[in-house]
């Protein structure tokens, strides 16, 4: 009761009357000004609160690729939907993935012709099933940024069942932004930071943003009033010209991160470039099983080589050029018509994290966007 209490205030609606005032007040004089948040909950709960509708038509907010099961590699789909079509093997996965159009199937396809795929909500769970059944083969097909990949991290280092092994797809988060910097060259002036991956990795991960570029970031929750409140620092920093990384999310975010997770992951992976599904290769951004912890990377231990090349989207989609936001969902012919959450044709369509279902079961708000040439893998 208290804890629901507590985070009824930052849905407050005097503090979201006067951080709208604030914003307006602080952007008076900036003309338009463009800032990318990466991560789909903060897209969801702009989307599901209307944060735009408080916000003056002069400052746009662009998503970007912040969601795990868009930005998900097809190639690793595909070797997943492979493993489930081997004899006495059973992949596990989060349930949004099953449904992920892959370079010709997903895995619920997989399951429907005779594939072994199975539904778990957590890691614990996979090594649950693995342990119940010790003559049979499981595959633990693992996403998501930091938050996720440290779980992982502790189910290996505690130990898990032989017969479980790991087919990691996880992806680090802060190298993306360099990425989205040489796309948008100058046009995106500020960062809101993914508020959970931040408790994860502190607010130095992003450090280069302001050595390297010379852009305010700002690390933020996912409430109304934390959302606003990320936007506002974030223009005060760009009009007095303040290239920080600054932390609007103290009761969640501190400046080192969480030391302990951080050493859990780096005594578990290593990190090399990894490809964002139908983006790019983004330098130091996939995590990798070190070899001390081989015996258990399906990769590394199974036959997971599909018989096919990759396709990262259908013909038509423009999910990639959304999720870089060169593109907004409603720009792509596909949206509502081919492309609906019961029937997925692309990527950002599938998890309510994506912006394509966001956009299909909220709305938009006030956006729009200047066309830019495609930059794809």
């Amino acid at each position: 009761m208290g804890e629901h209490a507590n985070l009824e205030k930052y849905k407050n609606a005097e503090y979201v009357a006067h951080l709208s005032k604030a914003i307006k007040a602080v952007s008076a004089s900036l003309g338009t000004v463009k800032l990318m948040h990466v991560c789909g909950t903060h897209e969801h709960e702009i989307a599901r609160h209307g944060i735009r509708q408080f916000l003056p038509p002069t400052i746009q907010i662009i998503p970007g690729p912040g969601c795990p099961v868009c930005i998900c590699p097809v190639e690793s789909i595909d070797q997943a939907i492979t493993l489930a079509y081997q004899p006495n093997t059973t992949v596990l996965t989060f349930g949004d993935m099953v449904r992920v159009p892959a370079s010709h199937e997903s895995l619920e396809d997989a399951r429907r012709n005779g594939g072994s795929v199975k539904m778990v909500y957590s890691a614990l769970d996979a090594v649950n099933l693995a342990r119940e059944n010790p003559n049979s083969t499981f595959v633990f097909f693992s996403i998501g940024f930091e938050t996720t990949v440290v779980g992982i991290a502790g189910m290996i280092k505690t130990g898990i069942p032989k017969n479980l092994y790991v087919l990691l797809a996880n992806r680090y988060m802060p190298p993306v932004l360099k990425l989205l910097m040489d796309v948008h060259d100058e046009s995106i002036q500020g960062f809101l930071l993914a508020g959970h991956a931040a408790t994860i990795t502190g607010l130095h991960a992003y450090d280069f943003m302001e050595d390297e570029f010379q852009l305010p970031c700002v690390a933020t929750g996912f409430e109304p009033v934390d959302i606003l409140l990320g936007i506002f620092e974030c223009l005060k920093l760009i009009k007095n010209k303040e290239p920080r990384i600054v932390n609007a999310y103290p009761r969640a975010v501190n400046e080192h991160g969480n030391t302990v997770a951080l050493q859990l992951i780096e005594d578990v992976f290593e990190r090399k470039p990894g490809i964002w599904r139908g983006i790019d290769i983004v330098d130091d951004s996939a995590f990798r099983i070190k070899e001390e912890y081989s015996f258990l990377d399906a990769e590394k231990q199974l036959d997971c080589t599909p018989p096919y090349p990759p396709r990262s989207h259908p013909p038509g989609c423009d999910c990639h050029r959304i999720m870089l936001g060169e593109l907004l969902p409603t720009n792509c012919k596909m949206f509502t018509k081919t492309c609906t959450p019961s029937n997925p044709y692309g990527p950002c369509m599938v998890s309510p994290e994506g912006t394509c279902h966001t956009w299909f079961k909220h709305g938009s708000g006030k956006i729009s966007l200047t066309h830019t040439a495609a930059h794809t893998i």
